[in-house]
């Protein structure tokens, strides 16, 4: 025994030495991709030395925003054919399909419900059985051992009222302790035990000789007043499951807010389109003024003065098509964003054709069946329903934990020994020893403030969410009859629009006419046909505002927009 200490005092020495040889600065180091001078200093980068070819002067780029005027008439500018050679068509029952599937921030969303559900999983194993058990083996060497002076009280008279002094012998002993037990969590919030248990006790050493001792246990433990109850032992569970459904409301409600971001998007690339085609015809349009003015002038009949006027025409729409190809590939990018996937990158010639044609329809809307339609399905108010739900669970387990402690505690065992372990483990279930105890336990603090605090904090957060709730009922009640007015609105633009498009064509048409005839100047013509062009960018603005205005209206009322050949069928959001 004595070298079975000696090795392991050794080997404790040795673990103690290897520890003082750590320094103080190695302990808890992490490898970090960032360094503490990196986060202190600001890079400076030079733009010029990120240019793929050398940097142009100005009189440079205007050789090659000249060549983009070509001096014969085209079908359409070079830069919208380049633009239209790549592109592939997507309607809107695609990109919502596209965004359900792949949208980043949705695959982040999507993984809270999936986080609450593992919560409840934790929540519920609080009343999983327990299986316990307990080993352990000690040898005891004691040396004699003289005790105290007793008196002795004896049937023989010889020995009664004797007093005595008992000397405890020097002995070695081996004791062998091992138990066996399952614990049971209850719906009522108390606990049952089940246990077995063995004792060895074997002295070698002046006698050779074991005793065994084997036993069973049933206890019970069971709260009467704080922790009692279904109420009090379910309430974790419950909250995680209202947590669950909360958490899928809002999963539901950043879903449709992705996919009403992902539609503003795309009828902003339908505005962009339409802005480039009116661009591009503008363009057009101030071409063909330059070549017949190149006419009119070769045959006499207009002052070469109106060449200069036509050409400030020509390129002030050379500028503002520029402007309209990079913004459509701007909204090209925004929805591509949404979008996430290797079908469209954000970088390649593969563009997206908007097929969908907008709703051009005066609505007659029931502001009050919109409303009561918002009420019932917009998913802000029901989270609000829902954590009023939850504040209910709160309020009656916190008035529960307000309770004095009083448990009601049995246990009842029966035990055995012998020189046997088969005798001390059979002989136990003849019940001549029987080991019952019945008790109450009771606790309660002087103040209970931290209790009582934690009650009137839940109760505080209910009256909180109830004002809430008027209060979004209220904000969804405006937003309905806002968009209400707002989808009103931009029809009345929409109709007032077209028919400013159709007077600024025919003027256009009269001015480019009394040209010809030699009535009107260059400018003239052009004036009308900036009219022409921004009459046309309004009216596309204000039918996109339009389109956006309705997917607002379906938003504040808890749904999306359906568009035709768009089946109205709800959609299924993916689950990871």
């Amino acid at each position: 025994m004595s070298k079975v200490c000696r090795l392991i005092s050794v080997c404790m020495l040795g673990i103690l030495s290897a520890s003082c040889n750590l320094w103080p600065g190695e302990l808890g180091q992490v490898d970090l991709p960032y360094e503490p001078q990196e986060a202190r200093r600001i890079e400076q980068q030079s733009i010029e030395e990120e240019s793929e070819s050398a940097p142009k002067s100005i009189e440079e780029s205007l050789k090659s925003i000249r060549e983009r005027v070509p001096s014969a008439k085209d079908e359409a500018p070079q830069a919208v054919r380049e633009l239209e050679s790549g592109l592939e068509p997507l309607t809107v029952a695609e990109m919502r399909a596209l965004v359900l599937e792949n949208n980043l921030d949705l695959d982040v969303a999507l993984l809270d419900p999936d986080i609450a559900r593992l919560q409840i999983s934790a929540e519920e194993g609080r009343f999983d059985a327990v299986i316990g058990s307990r080993f352990a083996f000690r040898r005891v060497e004691t040396p004699r051992l003289n005790q105290n002076l007793v008196d002795f009280t004896s049937d023989d008279p010889v020995l009664d009222g004797a007093e005595v002094k008992p000397t405890e012998i020097g002995q070695t002993r081996d004791e062998l302790d091992f138990d066996l037990g399952v614990r049971l969590p209850l719906p009522t919030g108390g606990e049952i035990a089940v246990k077995g248990l063995l004792d060895r006790k074997r002295t070698l050493d002046p006698k050779n000789f074991s005793q065994y001792l084997a036993g069973t246990r049933f206890s019970l433990s069971q709260p009467l007043l704080r922790d009692a109850g279904r109420n009090a032992s379910f309430a974790s569970i419950r909250l995680a499951r209202v947590d669950q459904r909360i958490s899928e409301v809002r999963t539901k409600l950043a879903a449709m807010r992705i996919l009403a971001r992902a539609e503003k998007a795309y009828w902003r690339l339908f505005a962009a389109r339409k802005l480039l085609d009116v661009r591009a015809e503008q363009f057009r349009l101030a071409q063909e003024s330059l070549d017949l003015v190149y006419r009119r002038v070769e045959q006499g009949l207009t002052a070469r003065v109106e060449i200069a006027r036509t050409e400030v025409g020509l390129y002030q729409r050379v500028e503002a098509l520029i402007v309209a190809e990079v913004e459509w590939r701007l909204r090209q990018r925004d929805l591509k964003v949404f979008l996430a996937t290797k079908r469209f990158p954000l970088r390649g010639e593969r563009m997206i054709d908007v097929t969908t044609e907008p709703l051009l329809a005066g609505l007659d809307l029931d502001a009050d069946a919109l409303i009561q339609r918002a009420l019932d399905e917009r998913l802000e108010l029901i989270e609000v329903e829902l954590g009023i739900v939850r504040d209910g669970i709160e309020i009656a387990f916190r008035e529960n934990q307000v309770l004095p402690i009083v448990n009601l505690d049995f246990e009842y065992g029966t035990l055995s020994r012998d020189d046997s372990l088969d005798n001390a483990w059979t002989s136990q279930w003849d019940f001549d020893n029987p080991d019952l105890s019945v008790g109450i336990r009771f606790e309660i603090p002087f103040t209970n403030q931290r209790r009582l605090a934690q009650r009137d904090t839940a109760l505080l957060a209910k009256s909180q969410r109830l004002a809430t709730q008027r209060a979004r009922e209220l904000m969804v009640r405006e937003e309905v009859f806002d968009m209400l007015d707002i989808i009103d609105r931009n029809w009345q633009r929409i109709v007032a629009a077209r028919q400013n498009v159709i007077v600024a064509g025919v003027n256009y048409d009269a001015e480019l006419r009394q040209f010809e005839q030699g009535l009107r100047t260059m400018r003239e013509v052009f004036e009308a046909l900036s009219d022409l062009g921004d009459a046309q960018i309004r009216e596309i603005g204000a039918i996109v505002d339009y389109q956006i205005a309705q997917i607002d209206l379906a938003f504040a009322t808890g749904t999306l927009l359906g568009y035709s050949r768009v089946s109205l069928a709800p959609l299924e959001i993916p689950v990871n």
